[in-house]
């Protein structure tokens, strides 16, 4: 028994060596790492300029920069290239920020605190068919596709809404506005609006990993990773909680969920991940069928698979009823989805299918509703109690300048006529979400002096903001990590669940949130066109 006792003595302090040896090397959490120099955690000042500040070596960049590819790789943090839109058997790491950009909590807080609101808005805003009609009576004249959508919104309209309930999700978009006091040198950070998404919005797993990410990231160089300065980011949860308490709410047990998916979205991984989670929490009862528009093999097929119950106007696929159809492509997209693709749209929007989003809140967050909805009083429409008068003011201090160009007054000529002589000021958008397709600086001018007074109503002007500058490390698949000045961009995500008819709201919520960096010297922040990168909020 001695020799026993002898043995196991011998074994347990050489194990405890090894321990002991072995960690005794690696840092713990937020301590930091001698390896990097990096700004301490006290202070604003020196958190903005953090990665600025930790001047690395080749080699130590070149380490981090291969963890990190290798980590989204590992981590399905991955997009399908571009131009491989039929292949499924390869792909390629997200365009990524090394670390995540310094943004500023109070901007960060008053975004989140305004979501719900702005999805009450826009909700609202979708029941007015007024107001949505008058949005686009000078869009329709020159933008066909755009007034083939319209036309089935006024159709259903007055055919009677057969589906009542709906999903939306949005994702509202900010830039700090920098403004300096004159007197004092303070400087603020304003959240203003540039965008709003209700139609399709996809890539929501890609934000939460990124997120996961750069809480490693800042692990490694020994600084704070804790929700204080990272904060959680699981929208894709939330997207999969909506979808199926939509699902659950339409009532039938075997009706499928249908996926209209763009044939070349890069967001194909993230997608059926998404899937897979709405299997399992139904336990496996939700049936995904996806379903492209802009396929033409599909689109040409579509009345042999898809048809309309003549009788109660139920959605079938392929003989299935369809409970809910979940779009991710955009309405207000450069889709070519054809005349078949229209009728298609229609099929749906006149069908029993709970519609995610209905097309009436999808054509309800264009860029000429939301400069209508910055007119004065134009908030006060959709918020009429007193009580709702912090609301309307929290909402319309995000707003930028902007202005409608379809009135020929002296009002909308002085704008007109500053654009062309001040185009450093603006940006030039136009009403449909093609990507890319903003005009600034000396094209504003040339583009309001070719215009038609009809095409000058398909835009608007919007004031170009002055955004907050920090440093990052930006990585890209084919090209070396290399530290630049960026711009991040915040977008916020909401959910609502509602009734058209009545307007009852049954879940309303914001959860996760969209965090995207460009280059300051681009104007576009577009990550599929090749402009933008994968970030998250480090908040000082």
């Amino acid at each position: 028994m001695s020799t026993i006792n002898s043995n196991f003595q011998i074994v347990f302090v050489s194990v405890v060596f090894i321990l002991c040896t072995f960690f005794g090397h690696a840092a713990p959490p937020h301590q930091h790492n001698a390896n990097y120099k990096t700004a301490s955690n006290d202070g604003a000042e020196s958190l903005q300029n953090y990665i600025g500040n930790m001047a690395l070596t080749d080699i130590e960049l070149k380490k981090l920069a291969q963890f990190a590819i290798v980590w989204c790789h590992n981590n399905a943090l991955i997009l399908r290239p571009i131009g491989k839109e039929d292949r499924v058997d390869i792909a390629e790491f997200a365009p990524i920020s090394l670390f995540p950009s310094p943004f500023p909590r109070d901007a960060f807080d008053r975004a989140m605190k305004v979501q719900e609101a702005m999805n009450l808005l826009y909700f609202r805003v979708a029941r007015d068919h007024d107001f949505l009609m008058n949005a686009y009576k000078d869009t329709i004249r020159s933008d066909e596709f755009i007034a083939k959508l319209v036309g089935i919104v006024k159709e259903v309209q007055e055919e009677g809404i057969r589906q009542p309930i709906t999903l939306m999700l949005q994702r509202a978009d900010y830039l700090l506005n920098v403004v300096e006091d004159n007197e004092t040198k303070e400087v603020k950070y304003e959240p203003k609006q540039v965008e709003v998404n209700t139609g399709a919005i996809g890539g929501m797993g890609l934000k939460r990993r990124t997120t996961e990410l750069h809480r490693r990231m800042i692990e490694k160089v020994g600084l704070d990773a804790s929700t204080e300065r990272v904060p959680e980011n699981r929208p894709d949860a939330a997207l999969v909680d909506a979808l199926h308490m939509a699902w659950e709410l339409f009532g039938d047990p075997d009706a499928i969920l249908v996926k209209l998916e763009a044939i070349a979205s890069p967001f194909v991984y993230d997608g059926r991940y998404n899937d897979e989670e709405l299997a399992k929490k139904s336990g496996n009862r939700i049936k995904v069928e996806s379903y492209s528009l802009s396929d033409k093999s599909e689109r040409e097929n579509s009345t042999k698979r898809l048809q309309l119950d003549m009788e109660d106007f139920s959605l079938r696929l392929d003989g299935r009823r369809v409970a809910v159809v979940y779009s991710g492509q955009s309405a207000l997209g450069c889709n070519h989805i054809g005349e078949a693709g229209m009728e298609f749209r229609r099929i749906i929007e006149r069908s029993t299918a709970i519609k995610v989003p209905s097309l009436a809140i999808a054509i309800s967050s264009s860029k000429k509703v939301q400069q209508m909805l910055a007119m004065p009083g134009a908030l006060e429409r959709f918020f009429p109690n007193p009580e709702d008068a912090a609301t309307v003011a929290d909402i319309r201090a995000t707003f930028a300048g902007l202005w409608g160009l379809e009135h020929n007054d002296e009002k909308t000529q002085r704008i007109i006529q500053d654009a062309i002589e001040n185009p450093g000021n603006y940006v030039l958008k136009p009403n449909k979400e093609c990507g890319g397709n903003n005009f600034y600086d000396e094209e504003i001018a040339e583009k309001l002096k070719e215009f038609t007074p009809t095409e000058r109503a398909a835009h608007i002007l919007m004031q170009k903001l002055q955004p907050m500058v920090v440093k990052n490390y930006l990585v890209r698949p084919f090209n070396e990590p290399k530290l630049e000045d960026v711009i991040p961009e915040l977008g916020v995500y909401g959910f609502l669940l509602g009734n058209l008819h009545d307007g009852r709201v049954l879940h309303n919520a914001h959860q996760g949130y969209h965090f995207r960096t460009k280059l300051s010297h681009v104007n576009e922040a577009g990550i599929s066109a090749g402009f933008g990168y994968y970030d998250t909020a480090y908040l000082f």
